[in-house]
């Protein structure tokens, strides 16, 4: 057994004593790299281990390819969730309580320390065995430590401060009225990092169409208002409680929960009363239009959502459809409330937007086309945003709409829209894109519009410009994600950056006020650049003017040493680091921050630096999950890194991370995967410790097997260095672990011992263990140092490819007889012998070569066409029959389609010999059948022993096989 856990330890010591991922400018390439800082308000598990291996898999790929490379980390407290953590230990959560001392194992004596969300974060950060720093130290990450900080630091507050400063005199951040998520409980706005649930969802407007039922209102919430002249009844939710507001002198009737809606958007509510009378049965005016509708029964409407009162389009709109087909076939709620089915059973769709592609009624088409039959079915929500889509973008309404007929869809609803306004029968109201959303608190949010709130004006229009351009010249990985980042940048406006409650840098205009956390964390990672030095500066805290200088190269170092007391060769310093290391190559953080983060990252970046400091490129991951749940601390759905590498050591941690799935794909981390990572390993080492007792010995004459391994062992240098310049660690650690180590197993089964074998097995491991070393450092760098290698592999430099090992016909010939070796296996499967007495191999004559020539070069001109083939044949081979070729041509053409590109262009540019190759592999291949004879015949050979006449259906590369 291999002591993971000592060799481990070994190298992680070695490392940091000798300060190997310490980078300070040289006289070299640089590479910087960074990713999302971890919010530190639980422990670190291997969902989060999977963010950060990642970057410091290709921090090492860069750092052996000859870059000066920088990964740093920190730690992220700002916000509210170390706040709303350290709430829940105060107001004793008892579930809480039950993770912090049965999961993460905080003694009871200890639990009152972490009402303070300080001592949290600490905690968390670097106290504890579950914490993150500790968590990456046992992973091995190759980050300079000495750029570590944490996001209440002083210094990391004054450089915030700088940053809105800069913002301010820009005109970036204002003060004003603007809907946000808010939450009741901390009377506090709140954005995706303060959530327990719902980031990423946006806040929407909604148009309230005022249907009239005797002296009440019944406010409808809708984001079609131009869909009004297709109404056919109101729902109302039979369950739900409805209240009676005064709104504007107005009886308005909304459910509980809309209520408090309207009081936080700035609606004048007077006095509120329960609705005594039973509306549903009634009918309804419809604004706009002369028609009454029925106020009908509905348990689907959400009372949660928006005010609790729809209106009904179902022609337009699948839901409606079903519920009202759902209701006319089954009246029997009905009754409760004395409405005739018969009265029900005659609302027929109003057909009122033509859009191509569909009938009349489009609901209807869809609802049809994908067989929905009921309320519950969750095509329901796909085919209803197919039809918004569709009708939004291309929709016209219909002629018999005299003051709206030909308008776009898209404009109509902004002329309804205006006309309810004007007539005073219409308002709006905002809510949630999503539900629910959650804040750390543990509280259900609402949409309310502030007034004193301050914003980053993300609608700026010449920001925006400025953010596109950016994006224009930024590598995206994956390229998919370019429209994500395209889209949000066009939809972004006022972003609410200030919070009363959390913790963070105060706004330095109002100090009452405190940056949120996703905007103070856009332009961190030029702090790494300088955190360090400023860190070991005793002396007053940095100005603005100092940042001035350093970030951006503005004002004389010698006045500003003066007025600071900051050493001007400090001051030099930071500006020659941030000079050497801006601008960032690339940023990685999750998917679902490309709405907020990621975007923020380049619309600051643009307001705050010239274009030679933007960044160069984002990477984007996706989720990860445990046993197919999505990983949560707060839950308890977790396994911590701690436990993960005690139990498996760090490398195979790593290498199930990396090897999975690519980056922005869904990971799930399922046990026995994990766990299998470690048979992987200890086979490697083993194979390692073989490896380094062979003798060393000059270079041989080198066998076909010899040839074979080193031309494969060039395929997988070229593949892992393609995978990891994308970022596509799948296919990189496929190549580098996984392909190699049976390349190795197919060697050692076609080789023999000798010097050729010892030769070729040294040069291997001593490319391979470079070649790994990004993935499973540790044990690579226990192999580099047994093999009396000198320096750190971590340090070595990367495999490159040998041209001269690179060999066509070795990868052929050995693809070939496997391909054998295959196809008499799958023979004595079905003949079920075990041990035959016998096997014939007959290969094709040589007229069959020449036929099989044509067809290759018509499938590199990218045809076949057998007619053609056969006539061209006969004119070339006039010795055989116009029967033989047609009857080759029908076999071989299967063939040729089938084989991959690489071995028909190697048999079309190459004199290979077939038969050779099997009679130097007769001994292989007679060893793999457990036969007691293996022949190789040529089929035209008259001395053949061919009892079953089998040689005639040889084709070239595909011999015929008799066995007995």
């Amino acid at each position: 057994m291999v002591n993971w856990k000592e060799i481990d330890k070994k190298w992680q010591r070695a490392w940091i004593e000798n300060g190997v991922f310490e980078a300070d400018p040289e006289d070299k390439p640089k590479f910087f790299l960074t990713v999302a800082y971890p919010y530190v308000s639980g422990p670190m598990h291997v969902g989060h281990a999977r963010t950060y291996t990642v970057p410091d898999t290709i921090a090492r790929y860069k750092r052996m390819q000859g870059y000066n490379t920088l990964f740093p980390m920190a730690f992220h407290y700002t916000g509210t969730p170390l706040v709303g953590a350290a709430s829940r230990v105060q107001n004793r959560d008892e579930d809480f309580l039950e993770t912090l001392t049965g999961l993460y194992g905080v003694e009871e004596e200890d639990v009152p320390k972490f009402e303070d969300p300080e001592y949290f974060g600490d905690y968390f950060a670097k106290k504890s065995r579950l914490s993150y720093k500790k968590g990456m130290k046992m992973l091995g990450y190759s980050i300079d430590w000495r750029r570590e900080f944490r996001t209440i630091n002083e210094n990391y507050k004054k450089f915030i401060t700088w940053q809105y400063h800069k913002l301010m005199d820009m005109g970036m951040v204002s003060q004003g009225e603007h809907p946000v998520k808010w939450c009741p409980n901390d009377e506090n706005p709140v954005t995706d990092h303060d959530l327990l649930e719902g980031e990423g969802v946006k806040i929407v407007e909604y148009s309230l169409l005022k249907y009239r039922v005797d002296d009440y209102v019944l406010p409808a919430a809708t984001l079609r208002p131009e869909t009004v002249f297709g109404v056919t009844n109101i729902w109302l939710n039979p369950d739900a409680d409805y209240v009676v507001a005064e709104v504007n002198s107005e009886k308005w009737v909304v459910s509980e929960k809309g209520l408090e809606k309207l009081k936080n958007q700035n609606f004048d509510i007077g006095e509120v009363s329960d609705l005594d009378e039973q509306l549903i049965g009634k009918k309804a005016q419809a604004p706009l239009i002369d028609r009454e509708v029925p106020v009908l029964p509905a348990d689907f409407v959400d009372p949660s959502n928006a005010t609790g009162v729809v209106y009904s389009v179902p022609s337009h709109a699948p839901y409606d459809y079903i519920a009202l087909v759902d209701l006319q076939n089954n009246p029997k709620p009905l009754e409760k409330f004395g409405i005739d089915p018969e009265e029900v059973k005659k609302l027929e769709p109003i057909s009122l937007i033509s859009v191509s592609d569909y009938g009349d009624s489009p609901a209807i088409d869809v609802v049809k086309r994908e067989g929905i039959t009921n309320q519950n079915d969750p095509k329901l929500e796909e085919v209803t945003e197919e039809i918004y889509q569709k009708e939004f973008s291309s929709g016209v309404m219909k002629d018999w709409l005299p003051e709206y007929s030909g308008l776009k869809v898209s404009e109509a609803k902004e002329e309804v829209d205006q006309d309810l306004k004007i007539r005073g029968e219409g308002s709006e109201m905002y809510e949630f894109s999503e539900k629910p959303v959650i804040c750390r608190c543990g509280t259900e949010c609402l949409v309310k519009i502030v007034e004193d709130q301050w914003f980053l004006n993300y609608s700026n229009s010449d920001w925006k410009e400025k953010a596109k351009r950016c994006l224009n010249d930024m590598d995206l990985i994956p390229s998919e994600t370019r429209s994500q980042f395209e889209y949000t940048i066009d939809w972004l406006e006022e972003w609410p950056c200030t919070r009363k409650v959390g913790m963070g840098t105060p706004a330095p205009w109002d100090p009452s006020w405190v940056i949120e956390s996703l905007s103070d964390s856009t332009i961190y990672m030029i702090y790494y650049t300088i955190a360090h030095i400023l860190e070991d500066i005793k002396s007053e805290k940095p100005s603005d003017e100092v940042f001035d200088y350093v970030l951006l190269g503005l004002g004389d170092p010698d006045a500003l040493s003066k007025d600071s007391g900051i050493p001007k060769e400090k001051l030099e310093e930071m500006r020659k680091q941030v000079e050497y290391w801006y601008p960032l190559n690339y940023r990685l953080s999750a998917n679902e921050l490309i709405p907020n983060h990621l975007t923020f990252h380049i619309f600051h970046h643009v307001a705050l630096f010239n274009p030679d400091k933007w960044p160069k490129g984002i990477t984007s991951f996706g989720m990860a999950l445990l046993e197919g749940k999505k990983m949560s601390s707060s839950k308890g759905n977790i396994i911590p890194i701690n436990e993960a590498t005690e139990k498996y050591g760090a490398d195979a941690v790593r290498l199930y991370l990396t090897s999975g799935v690519e980056p922005w794909q869904d990971f799930n981390w399922q046990i026995p995967e994990a766990k299998a990572m470690i048979k992987h390993l200890e086979r490697f080492f083993e194979n390692a410790k073989d490896m380094i007792e062979l003798p060393e010995v000059e270079k041989p004459e080198l066998g076909a097997p010899e040839r074979w391994l080193l031309n494969q062992l060039q395929k997988r240098i070229r593949k892992t260095t393609e995978g990891l310049e994308n970022f596509e660690t799948r296919k990189a650690s496929q190549n580098a672990f996984f392909l190699l180590m049976q390349d190795l197993k197919w060697y050692m089964s076609r080789s023999e011992e000798g010097e050729a074998r010892n030769w070729t097995l040294r040069k291997l491991f001593g490319v391979w263990v470079r070649l790994l070393t990004p993935f499973t450092p540790h044990i690579c760098e226990e192999i580099w140092s047994r093999m009396g290698r000198e320096g750190f592999v971590s340090r070595a430099d990367w495999p490159e490819v040998e041209e001269d090992f690179i060999d066509e016909i070795a990868e052929f010939s050995e693809a070939y007889l496997e391909d054998v070796k295959d196809d008499i296996g799958k023979i004595l499967d079905v003949t079920d012998l075990e041990n035959p007495e016998r096997i014939c191999l007959y290969t094709a004559p040589e007229w069959k070569r020449e036929a099989q020539q044509l067809a290759l070069e018509q499938v590199q001109e990218k045809k076949i066409e057998i007619g053609e083939l056969i006539n061209e044949a006969k004119d070339q081979l006039t010795d055989v029959s116009p029967g033989e070729l047609a009857d080759f041509y029908k076999r071989t053409v299967k063939q040729v389609r089938k084989m991959p590109e690489d071995r028909v262009s190697v048999l079309s540019e190459r004199d290979i010999d077939e038969f050779e190759i099997l009679k130097d592999a007769a001994d292989f291949l007679k060893e793999r059948s457990n036969a007691e004879n293996i022949e190789i015949w040529k089929s035209d050979d008259p001395e053949r022993y061919d009892p079953e006449k089998r040689a005639d259906r040889a084709l070239p590369f595909k011999p015929a096989i008799h066995v007995e």
